[in-house]
């Protein structure tokens, strides 16, 4: 095999979604040692690489055009036989080499409640991302075939490669550590869990919709929602306030690391209502941890849950608050899909997922 001198740009190292990808992917190709790894980063984020990877400062502010001379720029101080961009942001002059990973099309498919300029940018980017990249890799078939559509003449281009699960959520969470979490939020309800932004392609108001059901029900479970912006939380509880659930509702906001686990552990369900994910890597990091799942049916969500979930229509809250009570109700099913989950997960490694997008830097850096 050749070795070679590959850059990611890991400007987005600290965050979720892209952040989480690439640090599953930097920590894989490091741990397998077979390519030189140059990381572009923030100042201050070196810290967080793993050993043996390289890195080089890029500080430019995200969709701008700064970035794209300054990634450039980064590139050109790193020298590199291929550049693996993991989101659609390529810059002027890209190395001919150029792999990029396209995570889903919602700027596209649910642009409702983005202004003209953030679709205008969002449709050019693709599209150069497209045109520049020797191979396009996507996390889902969904996505791979969203991108056949909006970009047929590079359909060629494009491979799927599956999220991994990080090894913490597949280790044994301790029952303290559950404890803990549930007693610093103060649950002392059972809880169904929702994990991830508040961005309106989330769907909250459904969830909302369809908690409000579950609370007629008779289930004393509450709403644990974690992850959502300081900023919205006032809009959060209104939303709630409006649905009838806002005295079942926890609203944490971003979680630290340490919490993520047990808090997944300790949930009755997780549920994913979402109108539309490219992937939806919660299912699976809940399925580790054996909490089953209640999710959408639309985008990759399935891709991600296969048979060890529950789904149900965003559009219908109905049909999601029938699918949570069927499964807070039913211990034997709540077991089943447990144990399902659990041995599903393990099949998805990030060590999987870099065997293959190795093979897409080769290919790249062969002019595919």
């Amino acid at each position: 095999m050749t070795r070679l001198r590959v850059a990611i740009d890991a400007r987005k190292l600290r965050d979720f979604g892209i952040g989480t990808y690439v640090r599953g992917l930097l920590g894989a190709a490091a741990a397998r040692g077979e390519h030189d790894l140059v990381a572009l980063v923030r100042t201050g984020d070196e810290a967080l690489l793993p050993a043996g990877v390289s890195a080089v400062p890029c500080d430019a502010a995200g969709y701008s055009l700064a970035e794209l001379v300054s990634v450039r720029s980064a590139l050109s101080k790193a020298g590199c036989d291929v550049f693996h961009a993991p989101h659609y942001v390529v810059p002027l002059l890209p190395p001919r080499a150029t792999v990029v990973t396209i995570h889903d099309l919602i700027h596209l498919k649910r642009p409702e409640h983005r202004t003209l300029a953030k679709k205008l940018y969002a449709t050019t980017m693709l599209r150069r991302a497209m045109r520049a990249a020797r191979v396009v890799l996507t996390v889902s078939e969904s996505v791979r075939d969203d991108l056949a559509t909006f970009a047929p003449r590079h359909a060629g281009k494009v491979r799927a490669i599956p999220n991994g699960v990080e090894g913490r959520f597949l280790a044994p969470v301790p029952g303290a550590e559950v404890a803990r979490v549930r007693r610093e939020a103060g649950l002392d309800a059972p809880y169904v869990l929702f994990l991830g932004n508040d961005k309106p392609h989330k769907n909250l108001d459904g969830l909302f919709a369809a908690f409000a059901a579950v609370a007629r029900s008779g289930l004393t479970h509450r709403l644990v929602l974690a992850g959502g912006s300081p900023e919205r939380r006032e809009a959060r509880r209104h939303a709630a306030v409006e649905a009838g659930v806002a005295d079942r509702l926890v609203d944490l906001g971003f979680l630290l690391e340490a919490d993520v686990v047990p808090l997944l552990a300790g949930a009755s369900a997780l549920a994913m209502p979402s109108f539309l994910e490219g992937f939806g890597l919660p299912v699976l990091e809940a399925q580790a941890v054996g909490t089953p799942v209640v999710s959408s049916d639309r985008g990759g969500l399935p891709e991600a849950g296969g048979d060890a979930a529950l789904y149900a229509d965003p559009d219908d809250p109905g049909a999601l608050a029938d699918a949570l009570v069927r499964l807070l109700t039913d211990a034997d099913l709540a077991a089943r899909l447990s144990a399902r989950g659990r041995e599903r997960a393990r099949s998805f490694t990030w060590e999987a997922a870099f065997e293959k997008v190795s093979a897409a830097w080769m290919d790249a850096a062969e002019g595919a």
